[in-house]
């Protein structure tokens, strides 16, 4: 198997409320390295269609794993598998993606993203997580976040309280292919439960009005 590094970039915001919520209001883009990060821009045409959506909730089209002392949540902000969430949770989740995706600074050369909200949650006091040990595995090859902004504060200490939650956004190369089996991959373990909800995902898609006629194409960023 190949693997395929990216250079992972963190970022903080000022308050989960108002990325939850999809206030635009973030934190100017910064990075630990000081490096100025890549700024992104959506392609066009590749978000949900507007008033098209089905009824699944965020857990249903969430990849969810627990390893050691931390549960990890994994959930794509792609345009055709958000078109099958229910309308509150399509527009939360699109809202998410469009006011937190990495921005404002400068790159070199072009490259396409695919975005995924990740919370990882603690089952005991003080444990750990590591933000960029969270990989994807598709086509063969192991995929690195290209980049991670953090919504919630305190991101950078890597550390949770009882029943704490740190949320990011994970910005993955655009060759990560949601359509087939696309396995999780965190600190040796392995969850490979994508192939069962990309199948419940195209079920919803097809009992909505027209879907088929719709854009199957991920919601991708282009990092410049």
């Amino acid at each position: 198997m190949r693997c395929r590094v990216g250079n992972a970039t963190g970022w903080a915001s000022a308050a989960l409320a108002a990325a939850l919520l999809g206030g635009t209001g973030c934190a100017p883009a910064s990075t630990s390295a000081g490096v100025d990060a890549p700024a992104v821009s959506p392609r066009p045409g590749t978000g949900p269609e507007p008033g098209r959506s089905g009824t699944l909730r965020q857990d249903e089209i969430s990849v969810r794993m627990t390893v050691g002392d931390v549960r990890v949540e994994l959930t794509p902000l792609v345009g055709w598998v958000l078109q099958a969430a229910a309308p509150d949770t399509r527009d939360r989740l699109t809202r998410i993606a469009r006011a937190n995706a990495p921005g404002g600074g400068r790159g070199t050369g072009e490259a396409e993203a695919v975005l995924f909200l990740v919370t990882f949650s603690s089952m005991r006091p003080g444990a750990e997580f590591q933000p960029e040990d969270l990989h994807l595995i598709s086509r063969g090859l192991r995929e690195r976040p290209l980049a991670i902004r953090a919504i919630t504060p305190g991101w950078g200490s890597q550390r949770l309280g009882q029943q704490e939650s740190a949320v990011a956004v994970y910005a993955y190369p655009a060759s990560v292919d949601l359509s087939r089996d696309v396995v999780v991959s965190y600190q040796g373990e392995e969850d490979a439960s994508w192939s069962n909800i990309v199948s419940a995902v195209e079920a919803e898609r097809g009992r909505i009005p027209r879907v088929a006629q719709s854009s199957s194409r991920p919601y991708f960023l282009t990092l410049r």
